[in-house]
């Protein structure tokens, strides 16, 4: 058989129809069923998935309060280190670089605002022919 013959032979079936039951069937389904209440937040949670969520938050909690509390040796001095980085970064900066960044910008700046004036001036005298 050609599949040109069987294409039109398969448009030509008339299209399936539901039974006449169906429709009256899923409507008594749907209003016999009460409304079930939207199931979010903590309170719909089974009980172990919320021990599952509590545990780690207690051990974040208990671990912060001991590096609180009692800070290893290590982690003094690590933050000692960084503290002493930091002032010699900001006596770095306030010395050298913050001088240095201010007269780039001002350079900057007056740069700028040099180039938009000569731009306005060659507008000027070419009569804002670039426009046309």
């Amino acid at each position: 058989m050609d599949p040109v013959d069987l294409d039109r032979e398969l448009k030509a079936l008339p299209l399936p129809r539901a039974p006449r039951t169906l429709l009256p069937r899923v409507l008594s389904a749907t209003v016999s069923r009460e409304p079930q209440p939207a199931a979010t937040g903590w309170s719909t949670w089974r009980a172990s998935w919320r021990i599952a969520a509590f545990a780690p938050l207690v051990a974040l909690i208990a671990g912060g309060w001991m590096l609180l509390t009692a800070p290893p040796t290590g982690l003094s001095e690590a933050a000692q280190t960084a503290g002493q980085v930091a002032t010699v970064a900001r006596v770095v900066w306030d010395v050298m670089a913050q001088p240095l960044a201010t007269y780039l910008f001002v350079l900057g700046v007056s740069l700028a605002l040099a180039c938009a004036l000569a731009w306005a001036a060659l507008e000027a005298a070419l009569g804002g022919a670039s426009h046309r």
